[in-house]
């Protein structure tokens, strides 16, 4: 059975055409009730918890009629998202092996009853772009910019690759770029198991080859896009 990669909307020809090689890819919708940068983000509208997709309710009918996997349950979330922080971050956790990082205190209630129910460590920061500041690399290595999430997930034998700089990332505003500046865990995602894809030129991003580095030494390959601007879309949920 083919994968299914869910992405924004806004996704570039050249990445859209190569993920396709690899499976089917589904656009995420924008939700209007949001901000334009994060509109149509996957780690903002969607949170993958094991084989469930919860969705927010403004792209739960595309997902449903879109997806045709039998693995996968796909389910409404109940939070109704709001532009202003944190009304916008209740689907953005990550999930990493057996733990799930997040703001709990703005977790939607699907979400976090599934992560209960499937005896899931619930790990509270007080970051609530939580998946955004993550990238994963594999179940106990991820990348991020945060140094109390990098901490926090050290303290539970994570191998952490702390960027103690701001890559520039680029997030959309309509056709042009924003003046804010994008996550490391919308713009990294894992492929498949043996690869990693970059959104974007891994060299315009890494200093002294640090990111390069750490994805080879787990084992991944990488996938990038040479000589594109690294864009920022929420990440990857790949499946």
């Amino acid at each position: 059975m083919k994968k299914y990669f869910l992405i924004d909307e806004r996704i570039r020809k050249e990445e859209y055409d190569l993920l396709s090689k690899y499976g089917h890819v589904i656009t995420i919708q924008k939700n209007n009730n949001l901000y334009e940068e994060i509109s149509s983000h996957t780690d903002i509208l969607c949170t993958k918890v094991l084989n469930t997709l919860i969705v927010d309710k403004s792209n739960y009918d595309n997902l449903k009629n879109s997806i045709k996997n039998n693995d996968i349950k796909i389910v409404c979330g109940k939070t109704d998202l709001k532009e202003k922080y944190p009304y916008d971050i209740c689907y953005n956790v990550c999930i990493l092996n057996n733990i799930a990082i997040h703001n709990f205190k703005y977790t939607d209630k699907i979400v976090k009853t599934i992560i209960d129910k499937n005896g899931i460590k619930k790990i509270s920061v007080k970051q609530g772009y939580t998946k955004c500041s993550i990238a994963v690399i594999d179940d106990t290595s991820v990348i991020t910019t945060d140094k109390k999430i990098k901490e926090k997930l050290e303290d539970f034998n994570i191998d952490v690759l702390y960027l103690d700089y701001i890559p520039d990332i680029k997030l959309y505003n309509n056709n042009s770029y924003s003046t804010m500046n994008g996550f490391v865990g919308g713009a990294i995602s894992i492929l498949d198991e043996n690869n990693v894809v970059i959104f974007g030129d891994l060299n315009k991003i890494d200093k002294n080859d640090k990111i390069k580095k750490f994805i080879l030494s787990k084992n991944k390959n990488i996938i990038d896009f040479k000589n594109l601007d690294v864009v920022d879309y929420g990440g990857m949920i790949a499946f």
